[in-house]
């Protein structure tokens, strides 16, 4: 049987629906045989990740996704194989899920004053050590009178995930939920420090390759790699990503970036990424060849 890996997943300690475990039996189910949890600003669930993994017969990769901004634009940069206990890492962590606790508060209490009815205390106490706008979402979601207010505010058509976010929690507005975030060579040099490996996560996604330069500058930085194989790239984009790669000597990492089934309001053929994305096996094997003990 053809074997897989991915390196690029979240759980429920920061927006992902499913715990350590299930992402484990999801991974299994998927002949995953390497896995990387990378919960964005997150590494609270990798000393379960490494304990649970070899049951599974997996190996398991510590992880993290943080978020970065360079040439003032931002990036989600992948953290892999690094120490979990490293004091520097641990510290930067904490640092921004510190900033990330003061704007949930400060958004949910504008929230509030627009008419909303949420309990701040109730999104403090789900798992998550990261919050997200999904969270806010969610609580929202949970009271008839606010689902009223958005029926008010917005047109039927346009209640979607992003619609709401734009709407109530944009740049622009009074409830805006900004994000986290640390300079993204200043990351780069702290993941390298705990004796890391960064790639670059789904660069298709904030780019277009007129500014391929911008990646060319982060590998002057350190960055080590570029996630190729991602649900945001279409075909062309892996190609001339994968060409990237190669002509600035960075290696290639991909993953799911799963945080939960699709929910689609319709019927639907196909609801879990890992019925339609997957990552060869030999992406591992070339990482393997180039990094120490992964």
């Amino acid at each position: 049987m053809k074997k897989f890996i991915d390196l690029h997943c979240h759980s429920s300690y920061s927006e992902g629906d499913c715990s350590v475990t299930e992402l484990l039996d999801m991974a299994k189910a998927n002949n995953a045989k390497v896995f990387a949890l990378t919960d964005h600003n997150v590494i609270a669930g990798l000393p379960e990740l490494l304990e649970l993994a070899p049951k599974y017969n997996i190996k398991a990769i510590p992880g993290v996704e943080l978020y970065t901004r360079f040439h003032n634009r931002g990036f989600h940069l992948l953290g892999y194989n690094f120490d979990i206990n490293d004091p520097m890492l641990n510290k930067w962590i904490k640092s921004l899920q510190e900033d990330n606790e003061h704007n949930i508060q400060n958004s949910v209490e504008h929230l509030i004053k627009q008419g909303f009815k949420i309990d701040i205390e109730a999104i403090f106490n789900l798992p998550a050590k990261n919050y997200g706008a999904v969270h806010i979402l969610q609580e929202i979601d949970k009271y008839p009178e606010n689902l009223k207010k958005i029926n008010k505010d917005l047109p039927p058509d346009q209640q979607g995930f992003f619609d709401k976010i734009e709407y109530y929690l944009g740049a622009d507005k009074p409830a805006h939920f900004p994000l986290s975030e640390l300079p993204t060579e200043e990351a780069i040099a702290i993941i390298k420090n705990s004796g890391g490996f960064t790639s670059l996560a789904h660069p298709g996604q904030q780019l277009t390759n007129q500014f391929d330069n911008i990646i060319v500058d982060l590998a002057q930085h350190g960055l080590d790699a570029i996630e190729v194989l991602s649900p945001y790239h279409n075909w062309h984009q892996i190609e001339h990503y994968q060409y990237l790669a190669l002509e600035n000597n960075l290696l290639i990492t991909g993953g799911s970036d799963y945080h939960g089934d699709i929910d689609f309001t319709k019927k639907e053929l196909i609801a879990r990424q890992g019925d339609y994305f997957r990552v060869p096996y030999n992406i591992y094997e070339q990482l393997k060849k180039n990094i120490p003990n992964l």
